[in-house]
């Protein structure tokens, strides 16, 4: 505070005790107050512009100044210099107070902290500069950041682990929500592989067991005909064996069982018996021993039905049938007793039982056909 403002606070006080001096004290006698003196004996009032006094003559002439007291401002400290203030923990300033108002602070700076840790800010701290960070670590979320600065974003799947539909077809529907670059997504539980045969869509294109998975190989299906060949087919989830023929109305003479009932040919018929002997071919298939013959011999169902095919009648089909064409009569038939050594079958029932070859041909000795020849009548 320079002497114009001290003299311009004190020089009323003065001017009033000037006045209370005059009107109480003696002539020629000064007077004194707090912090000054005025008058006096051999002083004068010296100089109202000069705050030190210095216009009076004596030792008590002039106003002084007083010692500071009651309010007066007395700057900075005695010695302080007022600087602008740095970080350093002292008070630069002079102002009382170290390092206020953060001095060099303020600049953007990396704290080298992972994640949303890493951006900071200068801050004076402790006469320090530091590098502050701007954000503290928070739970992590799904944002492709690394919010709770670990150093790994999106670590332990936050938002995720909740079932959901991912809107894909097949195995591929069902999923899981997972954290997958910094976005919640539907994540399909299964991934499309290879279809196989098991009633479900595996490779997500929205057609179940397409393409016959598993099938396509050869099989028999156990059935009798045309209808025994098969091919195995995934069908309803499970590998089955299907026919590769329908069974059909009969064909007669192609040596088939058209309509899958375990008989080739039936119901057609034969031209002429299979005891007779014929210079056209029997119809294969007319009778299921003349299958069984033809099997043998296919001259007798492309060429002729000749003796050759009677005689198999007996060899291949184990038939009576036409036993006998030597004899009085066939040993299937009852009559008349037949010679022992029209036919190979007589002698061996006739050996046994006699009767048949002395007295008469009947039931007994038919039924004997088959217990001593191995042979069937029809």
């Amino acid at each position: 505070m320079d002497g114009r403002l001290r003299r311009a606070r004190v020089a009323p006080v003065g001017i009033l005790l000037l006045l209370m001096g005059c009107a109480g004290g003696e002539p020629g006698g000064g007077f004194s107050g707090p912090g000054f003196t005025f008058g006096g004996p051999g002083g004068d009032a010296g100089d109202s512009n000069d705050a030190t006094g210095s216009g009076g003559t004596g030792p008590d002439s002039g106003v002084s100044t007083g010692d500071g007291s009651g309010g007066v401002d007395d700057g900075p400290p005695p010695g302080c210099t007022p600087m602008p203030e740095l970080c350093n923990g002292l008070d630069d300033d002079c102002d009382g107070v170290p390092d206020d108002d953060d001095p060099e602070g303020g600049a953007a700076c990396n704290t080298g902290m992972p994640g949303e840790c890493a951006d900071g800010v200068m801050t004076c701290a402790g006469g320090t500069l530091e590098c502050a960070p701007l954000s503290a670590g928070v739970a992590e979320v799904c944002n492709g950041l690394d919010d709770d600065c670990d150093g790994t974003p999106d670590n332990g799947d936050p938002g995720g682990g909740g079932a959901c539909n991912t809107g894909m077809p097949g195995i591929c529907s069902d999923g899981t929500n997972s954290c997958v670059g910094g976005v919640l997504s539907c994540v399909p539980d299964q991934v499309a592989g290879a279809e196989i045969c098991n009633g479900q869509d595996d490779d997500c294109d929205g057609a179940i067991d397409d393409g016959n998975p598993g099938g396509g190989s050869a099989c028999g299906t156990g059935q009798p005909g045309i209808c025994a060949a098969g091919t195995n087919t995934c069908v309803s989830g499970m590998i089955t064996c299907q026919a590769n023929n329908a069974p059909v109305a009969e064909i007669c003479g192609n040596g088939l069982d058209d309509d899958c009932d375990s008989t080739v040919d039936d119901g057609c018929g034969c031209p002429f018996g299979l005891c007779s002997v014929s210079g056209s071919p029997m119809v294969n298939g007319c009778d299921p021993c003349v299958s069984s013959v033809c099997a043998a011999d296919p001259y007798c169902c492309s060429t002729a039905w000749d003796s050759a095919c009677v005689n198999e009648v007996e060899t291949v089909c184990g038939q009576a049938d036409c036993v006998g064409s030597s004899c009085a009569h066939l040993v299937c038939s009852t009559g008349v007793a037949l010679t022992s050594g029209c036919h190979s079958c007589v002698s061996t029932i006739c050996l046994f039982d006699s009767y048949c070859c002395t007295t008469a041909w009947d039931s007994t000795c038919v039924n004997e056909v088959a217990s001593y020849c191995g042979l069937t009548c029809p």
